[in-house]
């Protein structure tokens, strides 16, 4: 992703955004503190893998890693419902 700052254009493939200089700052700076809290967390998490004082199956894996997922993809859909294109509805929608 490119950035010039002094237009507060961000583009993304084909599509421009325009954003505003001090509120991307603002997420940049919150957003990456909160993923390295993330990614300290998966470090933690990863760490129960190697102790021997810990019994699991491959069903609780699934499901951990499941849950995660779907937690990870909610996530990104509340990021991303911004860029897309709101549904169109009719004032009058009446049908049988």
């Amino acid at each position: 992703m490119d950035m010039d700052y002094e237009e507060n254009i961000v583009a993304e493939g084909t599509e421009e955004f325009v954003v505003d200089a001090d509120k991307q700052a603002k997420f940049m700076e919150s957003s990456k503190e909160r993923m390295n809290k993330i990614c300290i967390q998966l470090a933690y998490l990863e760490k129960i893998a190697t102790k021997r004082s810990v019994d699991y199956t491959p069903d609780n894996i699934e499901k951990m890693f499941a849950y995660m997922e779907e937690r990870l993809a909610s996530c990104k859909k509340a990021f991303m419902a911004r860029f897309e294109e709101p549904e169109k509805t009719s004032v009058f929608d009446f049908d049988f």
